[in-house]
């Protein structure tokens, strides 16, 4: 698959997924103000899982638009990638770590699945500085498009199917 068409393909999805978050939304019967702070992050999660990799695929989309393919393209979207995502897996880890304790597992979720999730998102980080600094290839950043969309999918199934918590 050529890069622009991955690209349009994971832009759509990207669209459709933060959609998503109305869904979600209406499947609980209280308004979201009325959620738990758990269930808040998660939804966090789901829209930035969908709109990081949005914007990531149009920037792409958009340094290929340029009339000469240029080497460093991948390089340039794989430092961005990196700009964006190290703050955004920090801000998981401050998060997490400010739960009380029990309060993940009174959810429906598990600090073994959120730190499984924090160490995968910290891989894709160290592939897109590798990219940068090493390989200069498409594949590493559309990987991490798609392990984005990936974990916005799984934010949904979360959410739908987690417990209602009372607000805390």
């Amino acid at each position: 698959m050529e890069p622009t068409a991955a690209l349009s393909a994971s832009a759509q999805i990207a669209v459709a997924i933060a959609g998503f978050a109305g869904v979600v939304a209406a499947f609980r019967n209280d308004s979201v103000h009325d959620w738990g702070q758990v269930e808040k992050f998660w939804l966090r999660l789901l829209l930035i899982n969908s709109i990081l990799p949005l914007a990531l695929s149009m920037v792409g989309l958009f340094l290929l638009s340029f009339s000469e393919f240029m080497p460093s393209t991948w390089r340039w979207c794989s430092g961005i990638s990196a700009l964006f995502l190290i703050p955004y897996a920090a801000m998981i880890v401050r998060t997490l770590a400010g739960f009380a304790p029990g309060q993940l597992e009174a959810a429906g979720g598990t600090r073994f699945t959120s730190y499984g999730l924090v160490i995968l998102l910290t891989t894709v980080c160290l592939l897109q500085v590798w990219n940068l600094t090493t390989l200069a290839a498409f594949w590493p950043f559309f990987g991490t498009i798609v392990a984005q969309l990936l974990g916005a999918m799984y934010q949904f199934v979360r959410l739908v199917l987690s417990p209602r918590q009372s607000a805390t």
